[in-house]
């Protein structure tokens, strides 16, 4: 990978998250404007890291979790900047993209020697597995962050003592509803993931269930995920419930890479 690309996209990151920060506790809705942009270079400069890895190692660069970190910080960025744009929810930026920062990190010891590429002559089935699972994983991110902000909101309304941070962050409804829309988006994809990992399992290793993170966690995160919608679309329910149960969901999901070897 460049020496350059990756620690170039940190920095904009830093300076990013910075001015979110800054502008939102000032009101300072230039800095807001200007945070979007630092992060629009970090975004630019974190696509052309990975292209750059992919070039220099060879092949489609999701062979190992730490590659799988580096791309899913990407579209954890993505995802954020899509969200400010449509929503403009810019208390997103204290969860997203240092989330998206910090698992880019692991990728600045990649190593960069050619190799061949992972399960020669099954690069489809290879290729489709991990980018919906990343992709998946990512808009479950962002469900993440807007429970999170979720709660703060209500721990605040609750308080009567912080009148300043509501003004400051997105009403109750307008976040559980990005998070429910991020999980609508994000659970096919997850179970896409899922049921495409189990027919490479099967292809790979002559059996569906091969145990282990990378098929226990996924697992229990669907679950998890399964009874977020089952409750808000059945049952009606919502709120801090179906907060906590979505940072759980997220939790295990993201302990999947433990297990990634691929």
């Amino acid at each position: 990978m460049s020496a350059l690309l990756l620690p170039a996209a940190l920095f904009w990151y830093f300076v990013g998250v910075f001015l979110v920060v800054v502008g939102t506790v000032n009101r300072a809705e230039t800095l807001k404007t200007s945070s979007t942009f630092a992060l629009t270079i970090a975004w630019a400069c974190h696509i052309a890291a990975i292209v750059q890895h992919g070039r220099e190692v060879g092949h489609f660069p999701l062979s190992n979790n730490i590659e799988y970190l580096l791309v899913l910080g990407w579209v954890v960025l993505t995802l954020y900047l899509l969200v400010w744009l449509r929503f403009k929810v810019i208390a997103a930026g204290f969860v997203l993209p240092p989330l998206a920062a910090f698992m880019s990190v692991p990728a600045l010891w990649l190593p960069t020697r050619h190799g061949e590429a992972p399960y020669p002559g099954k690069q489809l089935l290879f290729v489709f597995h991990t980018t919906v699972a990343t992709l998946g994983m990512a808009a479950l991110c962002v469900a993440f962050a807007m429970s999170l902000i979720f709660l703060l909101q209500d721990r605040a309304i609750k308080s009567k003592r912080t009148p300043r941070l509501l003004s400051r962050l997105p009403s109750l409804n307008s976040s559980e509803r990005i998070g429910h829309v991020a999980i609508l988006w994000g659970f096919p994809m997850l179970t896409l993931g899922i049921a495409t990992g189990s027919l490479w399992s099967l292809d790979t290793y002559g059996s569906v269930w091969v145990g282990g993170a990378k098929q226990t966690f996924p697992i229990l995160a669907w679950i998890v995920f399964a009874i977020v919608l089952y409750g808000r679309l059945a049952r009606g329910f919502g709120g801090r419930k179906s907060a906590y149960l979505t940072i759980a969901g997220f939790a295990l999901g993201l302990l999947t890479v433990l297990g990634m070897s691929f």
